[in-house]
């Protein structure tokens, strides 16, 4: 990896979500359960340097390089939580993002993701979060998170091929990367592919 922050998260998520679709049309569509709240990837992140030092440590790997952030209002209360990217990848090749919670000082767990889905279910008052990325050749991996002691936590992992990838974006949203951290405010419908 060059020394600068990973180039084009934007032309990569549109590469695999065009990958997802062109991969065929299903038979059968998916009913999505229409509980996602939003999504986020790196595209969202701007310049933020008060991660303190102490917290970067949380990360897998860290070369000390200027971190991105994206702010989230988890809970809904108004109180923002920072997601700081690093410009290092995670051991299996994700994206980490180091969840900071600024009026307690304290990490909330690392995750690994390129696309961060947002769920309206909730854990201890904090939604479930759900994370993609392409993990390389035809393979992709979805990372699941509950809240639990305080902290976000792994709790279930998934890969995907080509075809299950396909159907795995039928569930969501159609993924418009100008709506990102943008609340979905129904239950979305299932995305229809063209047959031909």
């Amino acid at each position: 990896m060059s020394g600068k922050f990973p180039a084009g998260p934007a032309a990569a998520l549109l590469t695999l979500v065009a990958l997802a679709f062109s991969s065929g049309a299903q038979e059968t569509p998916v009913q999505s359960s229409g509980t996602l709240k939003m999504f986020f990837t790196a595209r969202s992140s701007k310049a933020d340097d008060d991660l303190p030092e102490w917290a970067r440590d949380q990360f897998e790997d860290d070369d000390g390089r200027p971190l991105r952030a994206v702010g989230v209002d988890l809970r809904g209360d108004g109180q923002e939580f920072k997601f700081y990217l690093s410009s290092v990848p995670s051991k299996s090749g994700g994206y980490q993002w180091l969840i900071w919670d600024p009026a307690t000082k304290a990490t909330r767990g690392l995750i690994v993701g390129s696309i961060i889905f947002i769920d309206r279910e909730t854990d201890d008052g904090f939604p479930r979060l759900e994370t993609y990325w392409r993990q390389g050749g035809e393979m992709s991996v979805v990372f699941n998170y509950t809240f639990t002691r305080g902290k976000y936590a792994r709790t279930s992992s998934r890969s995907l091929t080509v075809p299950e990838i396909n159907e795995y974006f039928r569930t969501k949203p159609p993924i418009d990367l100008d709506q990102e951290l943008v609340e979905i405010k129904a239950p979305h419908a299932v995305l229809e592919l063209p047959l031909d």
